[in-house]
């Protein structure tokens, strides 16, 4: 890949005084079970409607109109194809693939600048990589999808792109044991949430860790945006996905395109036998009895064959 055509980030989002100050303050007046709101607090308002999902969005002042979640995935998309920010992408030539329906996450819209693949779909939950690189999110926001994101990370999003220059649709999704201006969920009350709900399936309480079938419960994240991302889609109906750069391993970096001088750290090797090897377990288990088939399309991906079915991205191609 020519890699003039990934620029290093240019700015950085959210790290002013001010905004260090009000984080700290929230630190300091809020109990841990309330530590996820900090990057809320006191720039944003949110609207709930009576199922409890997120219907209103005010930042800075600014209100974003957002798309319910029951209409912003196209029930016909059956087949779809997720495309991460593993360095194996970088060996595909996306020219010659084919690709119906995509959905990007994080990084992977910077194939745009060298391939024609549009993304029907966008899924963000890190806030660091919109404060990391607002350079990127301005393409993806710039774009006619439709963009997923974490409450926080619509705000960061507001706080560094002017709206006018934000055309995609936008579905917030929250995590659903930390949703956005309520208590952290103790386990027993997941436990609760899962027993009322065959779509919540739990696999540890304690640590947080499950699978939802139903987005607008809420999503379990693994700390990876690919687990997240994957619940997203099956909730929407998609029923067989290609999931591309899935490496999750250390191996030739950590993503395809040009990170500058300051990389994005990771929490990888940490979490990846303690939450991200064993949340995938659990998950292909589920997936394979509702009749929704997985392919990893990595070829050095960590996660074993037994884990999501391998997938040679070759016969993929056109011919």
């Amino acid at each position: 890949m020519n890699d003039s055509i990934f620029s290093p980030p240019s700015d950085h989002v959210g790290g002013g005084r001010a905004d260090r100050f009000v984080r700290k303050l929230f630190r300091m007046l809020r109990s841990r079970t309330q530590r996820h709101n900090q990057h809320l607090w006191p720039f944003v308002r949110i609207w709930r409607d009576k199922d409890g999902a997120i219907s209103g969005f005010r930042a800075f002042g600014r209100s974003l109109p957002v798309t319910p979640l029951s209409q912003g995935y196209d029930p016909a998309d059956k087949v779809v194809h997720l495309i991460l920010s593993g360095p194996s992408i970088a060996e595909i030539p996306y020219d010659r693939m084919n690709i119906g329906v995509a959905m990007g996450v994080n990084g992977a819209i910077a194939l745009s600048r060298k391939f024609d693949l549009q993304f029907k779909y966008y899924c963000i939950i890190d806030q660091n990589f919109v404060r990391d690189r607002i350079d990127l999110v301005r393409e993806i926001v710039a774009r006619d999808l439709t963009l997923y994101v974490f409450p926080e990370v619509l705000r960061y999003i507001m706080q560094g792109i002017p709206q006018e220059q934000i055309r995609c649709r936008i579905c917030i999704i929250e995590l659903i044991s930390r949703r956005a201006y309520e208590r952290s969920v103790a386990p027993a009350v997941l436990k609760r949430i899962a027993a009322a709900s065959p779509d919540v399936q739990l696999l540890d309480a304690k640590q947080g860790l499950g699978y939802s079938f139903d987005a607008s419960l809420g999503v379990f994240d693994a700390d990876t945006v690919a687990y997240a991302a994957l619940q997203v889609l099956v909730s929407g109906g998609a029923r067989e996905v290609y999931v591309h750069g899935l490496d999750l391993t250390l191996q030739g970096g950590l993503r395809f395109y040009d990170e500058g001088g300051k990389p994005q750290t990771s929490r990888l090797t940490r979490n990846f036998p303690r939450l991200i090897e064993p949340s995938f377990r659990f998950a292909s288990a589920l997936w394979r009895a509702r009749g929704v088939s997985v392919f990893n399309l990595s070829p050095i991906s960590a996660l074993s064959a037994d884990i999501i079915e391998r997938r040679d991205w070759q016969t993929l191609l056109r011919d």
